[in-house]
């Protein structure tokens, strides 16, 4: 990787499993995006072919002339070949088949316990663990070996024990884990900001935020725009809209804001392992909450205060 006058070239970057078709895709739409940074990636899956297709999707995005962001697709026939001489490592896998992943949700129903993804706690997190946990091993040696020093990003659920396991494998790595949860609720902040105080054109990357918890259930304890405390905008426009809430024009199933459960079936649909009611059951809070910090996939928010 060279870096000269504010842009990354030749950026090196492993992907572990390159055959996806949700991240993937994503992945390679923000890097065509990013004027900054250009490079070369190379594409590892146990499915080669799936591979190979989005080696083809990449590099034909990339030949686009409204791609500012170039890059090279190559399809790694290992994970050595994937590994040697990265600069980043991005691991997007599902652990399993679909079929184990419906075993997940569905056969702690037997028992009266229901989720709705069953990726991150409750028995459905466990068994998936225990399916992640030796891949992540495997993946980890590799890492140490081929290019210990990658910054490496995990996408793959369970977050918390799949770079739990990197590092436990390999204590020097440098590893974080990435969930869209986080810059949702920037942009629900972002857009209260917009709104109640006219400020346009606020850039979501803006808006500083401190974050506690873990994947699927984070919480902000304070959140600023260029040293203005947001939070009691936040508390007054909450006060204000909390019947009907704050609509994202870019709004999807995983993002929304102060929802409760009497409202709408449940938030962000991971957090039903950590919090039942919100898979669809009433909140016993629904009389009666108000958000005093904000959580980062919606729900009642955080100390219950009455009305």
């Amino acid at each position: 990787m060279k870096y000269l006058e504010g842009s990354a070239k030749d950026v090196q970057i492993a992907y572990i499993g390159g055959g996806s078709r949700g991240w993937a895709w994503t992945f390679m739409t923000d890097l065509a995006l990013e004027p900054s940074m250009s490079g070369r990636i190379r594409l590892y899956d146990i499915d080669r072919e799936a591979a190979r297709a989005n080696e083809s999707i990449g590099n034909r995005l990339s030949s686009r002339p409204d791609a500012v962001g170039k890059w090279h697709y190559d399809t790694a026939d290992s994970l050595r070949e994937a590994l040697t001489g990265a600069d980043f490592v991005v691991i997007s896998i599902l652990p399993g088949t679909f079929d184990e992943m419906a075993v997940d949700v569905h056969m702690p129903e037997r028992l009266g316990i229901y989720q709705s993804v069953g990726d991150t706690a409750g028995p459905g997190g466990m068994m998936r663990g225990l399916r992640t946990v030796p891949m992540f091993a495997e993946i980890a040696r590799a890492i140490r070996e081929f290019s210990p020093k990658a910054w490496v990003i995990n996408y793959t659920n369970p977050m918390s024990l799949c770079v739990k396991t990197l590092y436990h494998e390999f204590p020097e790595i440098k590893a974080f884990g990435c969930c869209h949860e986080v810059f949702g609720t920037q942009k629900v902040l972002k857009g209260i900001l917009e709104k109640t105080k006219g400020i346009s054109g606020i850039d979501r990357r803006d808006i500083y935020v401190n974050v506690l918890g873990i994947n699927h259930f984070t919480w902000f304890d304070y959140a600023s725009y260029k040293g203005m405390d947001l939070f009691p905008i936040y508390r007054e426009y909450v006060d204000a809209h909390f019947e009907e809430g704050f609509e994202e024009r870019d709004r999807n199933w995983a993002n929304d804001s102060f929802a409760c459960a009497h409202r709408r079936g449940g938030d962000s649909p991971h957090q039903s392992p950590v919090r039942p009611w919100a898979a669809g059951e009433q909140c016993e809070h629904s009389q009666h909450c108000r958000a005093d910090s904000q959580s980062s996939q919606g729900g009642c928010g955080g100390d219950k205060r009455p009305l």
